[in-house]
């Protein structure tokens, strides 16, 4: 349906034209997925809690999505998940374990 659209007017009157998107843009998602796996592993090896690295890169996610800054050299194609995992590694993030207070009284 929205292939039409696509294809610039002066191509449609004289010639039957199919678009074709590049392959090789498959490739770099593959490495950013290999790259966040690699950076899950060495984080797992500061904080081995699972559920305890779960929550922290979750709120510094959410940090970075509010516009806080990275604490770690970053590239444009980072996402927030791979930042806050870099920023544990590299030992810029720490946590607090809050002993006796379980029900926050």
């Amino acid at each position: 349906m929205l292939a039409p659209q696509l294809v610039p007017s002066a191509l449609t009157s004289s010639v039957s034209t199919i678009l074709q998107f590049p392959t090789e843009a498959v490739r770099p998602v593959r490495s950013l997925r290999h790259m966040t796996t690699q950076l899950l592993q060495e984080a797992a090896q500061v904080i081995p809690n699972q559920q305890l690295l779960i929550n922290v890169v979750s709120k510094r996610v959410r940090q970075l999505g509010l516009g806080h800054r990275p604490l770690v050299e970053t590239t444009p194609r980072m996402s927030l998940t791979d930042i806050a995992l870099k920023e544990i590694i590299a030992g810029k993030l720490t946590y607090e374990s809050l002993e006796g207070s379980t029900d926050g009284a």
